[in-house]
């Protein structure tokens, strides 16, 4: 049994489980492509930053992580994808060391769900206004 040195790993807080597990170029079968394996957290930290907008810090707390950590994580998810797109691979998600990140009334405190969780707590209750 190996034992891992240093401080012990904690869980990364990730929004939602992705709605699509595998990216892949058209008209190519799956057994017929290399894959990369994108891990959950390595999807979060690429939502976090170039979709939602958040900056590293930022990302970095709500993944409830270092910003060390985090900047690791975003550059291992920036090649991964990078390498998938130049050479045609295709991108397998899942697995990592991950929670779900749940939302509630008292973090929200009535302002823009500062996570962009589709699951929070204020757009729950838009959806049932409307």
């Amino acid at each position: 049994m190996q034992f891992r040195k240093g401080r012990p790993k904690i869980l990364r807080l990730i929004s939602e489980e992705p709605k699509f597990n595998i990216f892949k170029p058209v008209g190519i079968p799956k057994n017929e492509l290399e894959s990369v394996v994108l891990t959950l957290e390595e999807l979060e930290s690429l939502r976090l930053v170039d979709y939602v907008g958040q900056s590293h810090e930022d990302a970095a707390d709500s993944m409830g992580i270092s910003r060390r950590v985090f900047w690791n994580i975003l550059k291992s998810a920036r090649k991964k994808v990078s390498d998938a797109l130049i050479n045609g691979k295709m991108i397998d998600i899942g697995g990592g060391y991950y929670q779900i990140r749940k939302c509630n009334e008292q973090e929200c405190q009535g302002m823009p769900c500062r996570f962009g969780l589709s699951n929070c707590f204020k757009n729950k209750n838009k959806d049932n206004e409307l």
